[in-house]
């Protein structure tokens, strides 16, 4: 007859006991604790979080991550986010350890969100999951870092303008998000930033530096063009309106030189709403009246814009407001 072994027993010694522990018992987590909160440092680096569990098995352990953030927009507000997500983020990895320990490490990435680790030990799995949530870097700090980036004057007045210099809503730790997808202190937008650069304040600040020395060389380009001269002022207004639009100059022939765009009626009320005043709905009316008419689709974004309601987000106002005096 097959004998059954139990899980536990005594032995024969009067007044004592062998204890034999269950192997579904021997494997569990020591840190760290469920759902656990973790936050991105202010110079952003990621937190020391480490994982740990105990086990009787000896390795190989196979271990695997998984992050993940469902981006939804949240404006410049501190409020709960609403609405759809935009978009989601997601990276993963695996390894094979001898260890019961992990460091957590994204291969050098700043990321953020739901973190869930799992780790394989024989016919058996353990799974955890944390939050990594994000702090805003000082304004100083952002100042120091965009001067270590070359030809960048004037990048942190755009930073400002953008986000006050903040890369993550208060409220809840995650980017700031725009409802047209422009991620971080930067708002980044097009190109579509990754994962990092959604999270990383420095990431998305070095990404849109690649994007603001476009704008220059493009910019200084379209104004030096035949050989025309321009100024400082003119290249600075070229430059942000560039940023979030198209040019802000044409050439005056009769003037000989380069003036601001004639056809173009700004919200002095906003940042970069305006009209262009070529177009029949809009002509021969003053930006009273053009706001009054079109005030409560703006809340709308681009969905607002229609043809009873001709607005549209000018480059041209964005600079005008982001270089007013």
């Amino acid at each position: 007859m097959q004998r059954v072994k139990h899980a536990g027993g005594t032995n024969n010694s009067d007044g004592s006991v062998t204890k034999v522990v269950s192997a579904d018992h021997s494997l569990t987590w020591v840190s760290p604790a469920e759902n656990e909160v973790f936050s991105i440092m202010q110079d952003a680096t990621l937190p020391e979080i480490v994982f740990e569990f105990r086990a009787q098995a000896a390795g190989d352990y196979k271990w695997s991550w998984v992050i993940e953030w469902e981006a939804k927009a949240s404006g410049l507000r501190e409020r709960a986010r609403k609405g759809d997500v935009l978009q989601t983020f997601k990276d993963s990895g695996s390894f094979l350890s001898n260890e019961r320990t992990w460091s957590v490490d994204f291969s050098e990435k700043v990321l953020g969100g739901k973190l869930t680790v799992t780790v394989v030990v024989g016919q058996r799995k353990l799974v955890r999951s944390v939050m990594i949530t994000g702090q805003n870097p000082t304004s100083e700090s952002v100042a120091t870092y965009v001067s270590t980036l070359e030809d960048m004057t004037g990048f942190e007045k755009l930073l400002e303008q953008e986000t006050n210099c903040k890369h993550f809503i208060d409220f809840d730790g995650e980017p700031i998000v725009a409802f047209d997808k422009g991620y971080g202190i930067t708002q980044m937008t097009n190109p579509a930033p990754s994962y990092e650069q959604a999270w990383s304040w420095k990431a998305n600040i070095l990404a849109g530096s690649s994007i603001y020395k476009d704008k220059v060389r493009a910019a200084r380009k379209y104004l030096g063009q035949a050989g025309r001269t321009y100024t400082d002022d003119q290249l600075r207004h070229e430059v942000f309106s560039r940023w979030n639009g198209g040019s802000y100059h044409v050439w005056d022939s009769a003037a000989n030189a380069w003036v601001r765009k004639k056809n173009i009626l700004c919200d002095s009320n906003t940042g970069n709403i305006g009209w262009s005043m070529d177009n029949e709905k809009n002509k021969d009316k003053t930006e009273a009246e053009l706001r009054e008419r079109d005030k409560d689709t703006y809340k709308k974004g681009t969905k607002g814009q229609s043809d009873d309601h001709p607005w549209g987000y000018k480059g041209v106002c964005y600079a005008d407001h982001v270089l007013a005096e």
